[in-house]
């Protein structure tokens, strides 16, 4: 399937007929619960798109114009994509208006449904009963740069506080490809499907944590300028990480050095020092995963005057040396 199958696909299949709801949630013998004194369904069933209960534990289903699904929660993350058009996330916490392009990402236990989706709008809902967004998923991202490690503390921090993450992305953003990719897989099924799909999973938890600036929920509002302005200083250190001072960043946002040293402690937890080495040793694994280079002259190219200070610290964070690390790579290869 190709994207302009895809499109066929779903706008062929915007023309089903309306669910029964209350036929489902009767045969299926749907439990309610009282949240904050209003009634709420409990929905822990996946459901394909002829309404068959399923197992899967990533099940992509396509939303129906004029459907009424009652405020419901689940055992599992929903992701709900605005493949075309608009439509309303309804919440305890307030309503959501997302435009084509958006994501919002749901948590367990939150109760949630939709409204407002007419016969041009095009919604996409994937229910991910692996969490994608624990701190364990998240932590293969956190050696990769201090401004991932940064965003990723910022990401658990708000969905923690508001149970759900709203991207109101544009039309040009990856993600547009990236969905598409993960459609036409689930929808054409072919060798290794679920594996492609796991991958492009991974690939677009990543492109969120590059658009987390864009994030925004009723609750927390739009990423504070505070949050800006560390990024920026993260940025400013990934750039200049070989020769990279403290003085320099002082100089060049024309903060006060002992400012900009607090407000990195305070925001990621590290140092200055220790942020610096993150980018220098980040480096130095590029080059020890995919160069001949020797290692004296890697650890001089990354910043490191002392090849015995570079020693030290690589073991520190990857638990061997340089050496071992390159050989072990190789090996894997």
């Amino acid at each position: 399937m190709n994207t302009a199958e895809l499109r066929s696909y779903l706008i062929t299949n915007n023309l089903r007929d309306v669910p029964d709801w209350d036929l489902i949630k009767n045969t299926y013998n749907a439990e309610t619960i009282e949240v904050n004194g209003q009634t709420v369904y409990i929905f822990n069933l996946s459901f394909d798109m002829a309404y068959t209960p399923i197992e899967d534990n990533i099940v992509v289903f396509q939303s129906v114009p004029s459907s009424v699904v009652p405020m419901h929660i689940h055992q599992y993350i929903e992701l709900i994509y605005v493949y075309q058009g608009k439509c309303t996330v309804v919440m305890q916490t307030g309503e959501i208006n997302m435009n084509e392009g958006g994501i919002i990402i749901i948590d367990k236990q939150t109760p949630h449904t939709l409204k407002g989706i007419s016969d041009s709008d095009i919604i996409i809902d994937i229910k991910l009963k692996h969490d994608y967004l624990t701190s364990g998923f998240l932590s293969r991202f956190t050696k990769k740069s201090a401004i991932s490690h940064f965003l990723i503390d910022s990401l658990i921090d708000t969905r923690r506080a508001n149970n759900y993450l709203h991207f109101p992305l544009e039309n040009g953003s990856n993600i547009i490809e990236i969905m598409q990719n993960i459609m036409c897989e689930y929808f054409d099924r072919d060798f290794c499907s679920t594996d492609m799909i796991d991958s492009y999973l991974f690939i677009l938890f990543t492109e969120l944590i590059r658009n987390s600036n864009s994030m925004t929920s009723i609750e927390a509002g739009n990423i504070s300028q505070k949050d800006s302005i560390i990024i920026e200083f993260l940025r400013y250190i990934e750039k200049n990480y070989r020769d990279c001072t403290l003085t320099e960043i002082a100089a060049h946002y024309k903060y006060h050095p002992n400012y900009i040293s607090a407000m990195l402690k305070r925001a990621t937890g590290k140092s200055f020092k220790e942020l610096l080495q993150i980018e220098r040793l980040n480096k130095a694994v590029i080059y020890l995963s995919n160069s001949d280079l020797p290692i004296p002259d890697i650890a001089e190219e990354v910043g490191y005057s002392s090849l015995s200070f570079f020693f030290k610290k690589f073991k520190e964070v990857y638990s061997q040396t340089p050496n071992q690390y390159r050989e072990n790579k190789h090996k894997r290869k």
